[in-house]
């Protein structure tokens, strides 16, 4: 899973995000880019599937990889 922050999201919605995901078990990856920094999510993924992460602040969308 692939989680897109928005451009102007902040250090603290990054870190309360990486913290709720590790607390479900799972492993972020963070990859920071000029204007944009995404999250990668290893783990299962039902268990993300049941947190609505859209709803976090500085998330623009959550992409599913197969």
């Amino acid at each position: 899973m692939i989680i897109v922050l928005r451009p102007d999201a902040t250090k603290t919605q990054l870190h309360h995000l990486v913290g709720k995901i590790k607390k479900l078990g799972l492993k972020p990856w963070i990859s920071k880019g000029v204007e944009r920094t995404i999250v990668g999510v290893i783990g299962e993924e039902d268990v993300i599937r049941s947190q609505p992460l859209e709803v976090f602040p500085g998330v623009e969308k959550v992409l599913s990889i197969l």
